[in-house]
């Protein structure tokens, strides 16, 4: 059966119409982390065919509770995270993620941090930019793993 006002058929248009539902939903989703005052936006890749997710969660916390450390050593309040997870073509698995509350912490030295397990970008984020609805897109993913720190919610209103 062909829709009648549309001259497509129904499963065409089904599929036009979730296409149009996950876009509506990633666009609310980065407008919603454009809340939050973030000041990095960070790649974490790992190096060649590391693919232990539960090992990937053990590194990046132990780099965070660093990032975490050095503010409190510089009487800043706890920084916050939103993160997701990707595996690349190449069958890598790497991070995307917005940080927040790290004040004038050096971003090259957490970038230098992280290369003990991969390769890292951790870049001065700017606001209208994009990287908000760009890591947002991973909540329509089927493998997207999305993690965030427990103190962001006070940073959302």
């Amino acid at each position: 059966m062909r829709s009648s006002l549309s001259g497509i058929g129904y499963k065409v248009e089904a599929r036009n119409n979730a296409r149009a539902m996950a876009r509506d939903a990633t666009t609310a989703f980065g407008e919603w982390l454009s809340l939050p005052e973030w000041e990095w936006y960070c790649t974490h890749t790992f190096a060649g065919d590391f693919k232990s997710p539960k090992l990937a969660d053990k590194h990046f916390y132990a780099w965070f509770n660093s990032l975490r450390m050095a503010c409190y050593h510089k009487r800043l309040e706890r920084p916050y995270y939103f993160r997701v997870t990707e595996m690349q073509e190449r069958d890598v698995m790497h991070f995307h993620s917005l940080i927040g509350g790290v004040g004038d912490i050096r971003r090259l030295l957490f970038k230098d941090l992280w290369e003990l397990h991969g390769f890292a970008r951790v870049e001065k984020y700017e606001r209208g930019k994009g990287a908000n609805f760009y890591v947002g897109k991973y909540l329509t993913k089927a493998d997207g793993d999305i993690r965030l720190s427990h103190n962001l919610s006070k940073h959302l209103t």
